[in-house]
C-alpha cells in the first residue's frame, strides 16, 4: 500500500470520527466570578472551527505582510496592532459574559 494512500485515508477517518465526537465537546473556563462582574470562556465545537478558520486566515495575513512590508518604518507598530485585532477577535469569539464580549468588541473597534 502506498504511504500517501494510507495517510490520506487516515486524515479522513480522523476527520470523521472527530466530526461525530466534537459537536459535543464543551469546556469552560472561569477566571472571575462575581456578582457583576465575570470572567468566563467557552469552547465549544463552532467556536474553535470558526478559531481555526481565523487562524489561517491571520497567518496568510501575517506571512504576506511580512514579505510586502518589510521594509517599512513603523512595521513592528502594524504586527502589534494585527495581534491586539487577532487576539481580540478570538476572544469575542470564546466570551460567554457580556463584561468579556464588551471588552473584546472595544478592543477590536480601538484596533481597527
Amino acid at each position: 500500500m502506498n504511504i500517501s494512500i494510507f495517510l490520506i485515508g487516515f486524515v479522513f477517518f480522523l476527520g470523521g470520527v472527530s466530526a461525530w465526537l466534537l459537536p459535543t465537546f464543551k469546556l469552560g473556563i472561569y477566571l472571575l466570578e462575581w456578582d457583576f462582574l465575570s470572567l468566563k470562556f467557552n469552547f465549544y465545537f463552532n467556536s474553535i472551527l470558526f478559531s481555526f478558520i481565523l487562524f489561517l486566515v491571520t497567518f496568510s495575513v501575517l506571512i504576506f505582510s511580512t514579505y510586502y512590508l518589510n521594509s517599512e518604518l513603523n512595521f513592528n507598530y502594524y504586527y502589534f496592532v494585527l495581534l491586539i485585532f487577532v487576539g481580540s477577535m478570538f476572544s469575542l469569539n470564546f466570551s460567554n459574559s457580556i463584561f468579556t464580549m464588551l471588552l473584546s468588541w472595544d478592543l477590536l473597534g480601538i484596533s481597527s
